[in-house]
């Protein structure tokens, strides 16, 4: 009676030691999956950034068309001085996104590296790095419309002085 007791007991003991190996096999999976799945969506949102950053970047090259055009067809030296100055400025808006682009690229080749985003600290540190960028690429999408709007109100200066 006591050995079936200890051959059970035993048994038992192996039963739960298998359950809790198996359990933390499972939750060690599910963390890597939600690790996987964190890093899909910050590289999701790293590309969306991209796209955005390009398209800042094409509507300040516009704005620099645009801008020269004007500045050719005016007479007026002031009004050329005005565009050359927001033209310059203009330029620099333009190296400003290119540069958040080529941190942006580096930050998601960061992204990629699984040996690198396996640390936890890592993790959390990318994405206050992915976060600032994306708040930036929005303060210089706001940054973009106000260029569109100062635009706007030279061409509309310079159709009243005609």
């Amino acid at each position: 009676m006591i050995k079936t007791i200890k051959i059970m007991s035993t048994g038992v003991l192996m039963f739960l030691m298998m359950v809790s190996v198996s359990f933390a096999q499972q939750t060690g999976q599910q963390q890597q999956q939600n690790m996987q799945q964190r890093m899909q969506q910050q590289m999701q949102q790293m590309q969306q950034m991209m796209q955005n950053m390009d398209q800042l970047m094409q509507r300040t090259q516009n704005m620099n068309q645009e801008m020269n055009r004007q500045m050719k067809q005016l007479q007026d030296e002031q009004m050329q001085n005005q565009y050359r100055m927001m033209n310059r400025f203009n330029e620099q808006m333009q190296m400003t996104l290119g540069t958040m682009k080529n941190a942006a690229e580096r930050a998601n080749q960061i992204l990629q590296d699984r040996d690198m985003m396996r640390d936890r600290d890592m993790q959390r540190d990318m994405d206050h790095i992915r976060q600032h960028l994306n708040d930036m690429t929005g303060q210089m999408g706001d940054a973009v419309k106000t260029m569109e709007r100062i635009n706007q109100r030279l061409r509309d200066h310079q159709s009243e002085t005609r």
